[in-house]
């Protein structure tokens, strides 16, 4: 079973994961999720499942799956997955999408559930809420989920929600409400102050596409990534490649990056060539034609350079 990241031995009323759960559903209007063993729970074949598309958390180590179906294959679905009702008899995976893949390659049929009227809106929090709890969240689904939070809590899109928190970074007397709201999500949600988050975190969602992928997969450490991501683009695809490669340490990696070549700015090698090839002797070389226009060319350019 994955542990929770954030539990800790003491904790105050009120200021763990499941009480925000628990609070977000209650505001929702929405039944309370049931523990396992209590009423609401049943089994449901696991063809009338499908995984949420708008799940970030995209990436399943398969050799985790692979260790989490052999353990179901003996002791089965202990916790039940939360489902939602689509059409047609099908139900869309709130949470335990991992559990789900997982009772499929141990050649189970079926799975205990706990079914749930849900707005999509509510189901992505409650989705949300469960995955930080994942000690295997890597750097990007982590800023991914906060971030989903933030933009439930104040009921705006996420791109509003990055926003949003970086103004309230830079003024932080400009909204003092939505601050302490901010506060208190975050105090619940541990390990990380909203400030922090917005100069640690946010940064992850500017990742390369190529670069942010390795972070998903488990295979790239996220420090490195962000280091990665200074280099000029074109050699991301062979510095990724060389890290993980030779799983570069942090200093072997700047030593790298120091190395590398400067890229030109924009129209600075066009400017470079030019200038290495014109000179008197090769316009008078030219035929008679092509010289006509290389002056008309050079004129029209002293025009524009002096406007």
């Amino acid at each position: 079973m994955t542990k929770n990241r954030f539990q800790k031995p003491t904790q105050k009323p009120g200021s763990s994961l499941g009480s925000l759960l628990s609070r977000s559903l209650q505001l929702s209007g929405a039944a309370l999720p049931a523990e396992p063993g209590e009423s609401g729970q049943q089994m449901m074949p696991l063809s009338t499942l499908m995984p949420n598309s708008r799940q970030p958390r995209r990436f399943f180590d398969p050799v985790s799956l692979q260790q989490l179906a052999e353990s179901l294959k003996v002791q089965g679905v202990l916790q039940p997955l939360m489902v939602r009702p689509l059409d047609a008899g099908h139900y869309e995976i709130v949470y335990g999408e991992r559990r789900w893949r997982a009772a499929q390659l141990a050649g189970l049929t079926e799975v205990p559930v706990l079914v749930r009227e849900l707005s999509v809106a509510e189901a992505e929090t409650i989705s949300a809420v469960e995955n930080l709890q994942r000690e295997d969240l890597n750097r990007y689904d982590e800023v991914t989920y906060k971030l989903r939070l933030v933009a439930q809590l104040f009921e705006i899109t996420p791109i509003e929600a990055v926003q949003l928190l970086k103004q309230l970074r830079a003024q932080p007397d400009s909204q003092p409400e939505r601050i302490t709201q901010i506060e208190h999500l975050f105090a619940q949600l541990g390990r990380e102050q909203w400030r922090s988050f917005v100069t640690n975190g946010l940064p992850a969602l500017r990742l390369p596409e190529l670069i942010a992928s390795a972070v998903q997969n488990g295979s790239l450490d996220y420090s490195k990534a962000v280091l990665l991501a200074r280099a000029p683009q074109q050699h991301h695809k062979t510095l990724l490649r060389r890290v993980l490669d030779k799983n570069l340490t942090h200093a072997e990696l700047r030593e790298v990056l120091a190395k590398l070549e400067p890229v030109p700015g924009p129209g600075a090698a066009p400017l470079a060539t030019i200038k290495r090839q014109l000179s008197a002797r090769r316009l008078n070389a030219l035929p008679a034609d092509r010289r006509q226009r290389a002056e008309a060319l050079l004129s029209e350019l002293a025009e524009l350079l002096n406007d």
